[in-house]
């Protein structure tokens, strides 16, 4: 009876041993210590924006003045009405579409440097209606009439390359949120002005009347110190459409400023006749200068005319989207 008890204890602690080493060899790895192969993540990306600023009111917004019309009456040589409207600027430059690409590199999980290139054209204008109407009592002249229309306009081409940082607030599989800074450069800044005088005029005598109109167009380039330098900010959500490609939109805030070194009169036509070549150097060329003095109390005709330097502020805050590539 005793070894039938110890010949069955055998057997159950065969068995037992039998199973639990199968068990193990179906659900235990011969190597208990597991790797993991975790894929890299991209370290490149590059992308295609394009946006629309809105000029801020440090902007340049120079005209001459704020002036909107003019309409004068005269009784004889009596002003009997002088009606004049004022109306403030409302666009600056820097106000406009803008369309852009850049690359970037991830140096960690917070942290990505890159380069933005944008290429925008700004231009603003502003109007001046002016009329003059004078009624004659006596002489053979009963009625003058004078009518004006005066454009000037300013327009800006600005190529920007803008190095930055952009650094992860909020991180989510999906999406995140991120800040960005950066330091914008302006290769060959261009800036045209524009100014065109449309007028009309008018005479009655004895029952017979005498119309004749007049054209005046010229134009401005303005010399920018290259380069010119700024610097940019901006908010911004990212996110994941597939491993490799994503969508973004920021918020940017750009403030780049011109310092100007020259304007050239480029072109002076009346009625159609160029007419540039007719003027002297004084009249067609101002050179910006920090400071000097003169001594002429006539000008030199032959001599570029001076001024002190001018300085054209480009301030703009605007809304950019754009596709995001990760290789």
């Amino acid at each position: 009876m005793r070894n039938m008890i110890i010949a069955a204890g055998i057997i159950l602690y065969t068995c037992t041993n039998s199973f639990s080493q199968e068990t193990y060899r179906h659900y235990i790895p011969k190597d208990s210590s597991l790797s993991l192969l975790v894929k890299p993540e991209p370290k490149f990306t590059v992308n295609l924006h394009t946006g629309y600023a809105v000029a801020l009111g440090s902007t340049f917004k120079f005209y001459p003045d704020d002036v909107s019309s003019i309409v004068l009456r005269m009784q004889d040589n009596n002003v009997t009405s002088k009606d004049i409207a004022y109306k403030a600027p409302r666009k600056g430059l820097g106000e406009g579409f803008r369309v852009g690409a850049g690359f970037s590199y991830v140096l960690n999980d917070f942290i990505n440097v890159g380069l933005d290139v944008d290429y925008f054209r700004s231009t603003i204008s502003k109007v001046r209606d002016s009329s003059f109407t004078q009624v004659l009592s006596t002489g053979a002249i009963t009625e003058k009439s004078y009518n004006e229309r005066y454009t000037i306009s300013y327009d800006a081409t600005l190529l920007t390359f803008t190095p930055n940082i952009t650094l992860k607030a909020i991180s989510r599989p999906k999406w995140f949120l991120y800040n960005k800074v950066g330091a914008v450069i302006t290769i060959r800044p261009n800036s045209v002005e524009h100014d065109s005088r449309q007028s009309t005029s008018s005479m009655q005598w004895q029952g017979f009347r005498k119309d004749s109109a007049s054209f005046t167009d010229t134009r401005y380039e303005w010399s920018i110190r290259n380069p010119s330098f700024g610097f940019s900010g901006g908010l911004g959500a990212q996110y994941k459409i597939t491993e490799r490609i994503r969508v973004y939109a920021e918020v940017q805030f750009s403030h780049v400023v011109f310092v100007v070194r020259r304007r050239e009169t480029t072109s002076y036509t009346i009625d159609g006749r160029e007419m540039v070549n007719t003027l002297t150097l004084n009249q067609k060329q101002i050179d910006f200068e920090k400071n000097f003095s003169t001594d002429e109390w006539i000008p030199d005709p032959n001599k570029t005319d001076k001024a002190v330097t001018q300085r054209i502020p480009i301030t703009y805050a605007g809304m950019q989207t754009g596709i995001v590539y990760r290789f």
